[in-house]
């Protein structure tokens, strides 16, 4: 059952790990966006034209940052997501470590035992052999 849940603990980490990657991805494509807007507004700049609509360039280039924003905002989500999957997959392991120590205790414990309980009956069976040899040597 242990191991089952780290193996859970072990895909949540994958997914928030895809997920932040992505994330990351969103915010570098972001960033370039607002790269490519600012230098598309000062080139409309550059050209003095009338008819060149610059309210829409700067209010495009505003929609831009705040989608950046964004971006950065979903990828701090992600990677908080990140953390967490990783401190609950340390906890599922550490629970499946120990179930694991303390099963390799009881082994060792029984193994002992049964080294015992042979050594005992071996000690009993030459016993008896010595006992019956002796009985053979004084009839």
């Amino acid at each position: 059952m242990r191991r089952r849940e780290h193996d859970r603990a072990l895909v949540v980490l994958a997914r928030a790990q895809a997920a932040f990657v992505a994330a990351r991805h969103g915010v570098e494509a972001a960033a370039k966006a607002i790269e490519d807007a600012d230098r598309e507004l000062r080139q409309a700049m550059q050209t003095p034209d009338p008819q060149l609509p610059l309210g829409w360039y700067r209010s495009w280039r505003l929609k831009v940052r705040e989608d950046h924003r964004a971006a950065e905002a979903r990828r701090d989500a992600r990677d908080k997501d990140v953390r967490e999957a990783t401190a609950e997959m340390s906890r599922s392991r550490q629970r499946v470590r120990s179930l694991e120590r303390l099963r390799e205790l009881a082994f060792a414990a029984w193994e002992r035992e049964s080294r015992r309980s042979d050594q005992r009956t071996m000690d009993a069976l030459a016993a008896v052999r010595f006992s019956r040899r002796d009985e053979r040597t004084v009839q």
